[in-house]
């Protein structure tokens, strides 16, 4: 789940797509009434990051949801490696927060 109203995160969804050739994930605004669904979370707190749902309702945000991402994502075997080595994700949410914090709520 991503802000269909960042330009930042559009941009993200497009390379998404273009890696996405088994068509495996299920990209989704958060603007749409499912992903409250989903998630049991308001629009609002949606916009604080990217959401990741796996087909047992499991949810993830943020780095967190990235690297899930890339575990079904074809073609990133080395990026899957890193994401998993320790202190990864310490250095991933740290990354996430401060380009989030920088992206506003609507940037092009």
């Amino acid at each position: 789940m991503f802000d269909d109203q960042c330009g930042f995160c559009r941009r993200w969804v497009d390379r998404v797509k273009r890696l996405d050739r088994d068509g495996a994930v299920r990209l989704l605004p958060l603007q749409d009434e499912t992903a409250t669904r989903l998630t049991g979370q308001p629009v609002e707190g949606l916009r604080r990051a990217v959401h990741f749902v796996r087909a047992d309702g499991s949810v993830f945000a943020g780095a967190a949801a990235a690297r899930e991402l890339l575990a079904v994502l074809p073609g990133l075997g080395a990026a899957q490696v890193v994401a998993r080595l320790p202190g990864m994700m310490f250095l991933a949410e740290r990354v996430y927060a401060w380009v989030a914090r920088r992206r506003g709520p609507v940037s092009s």
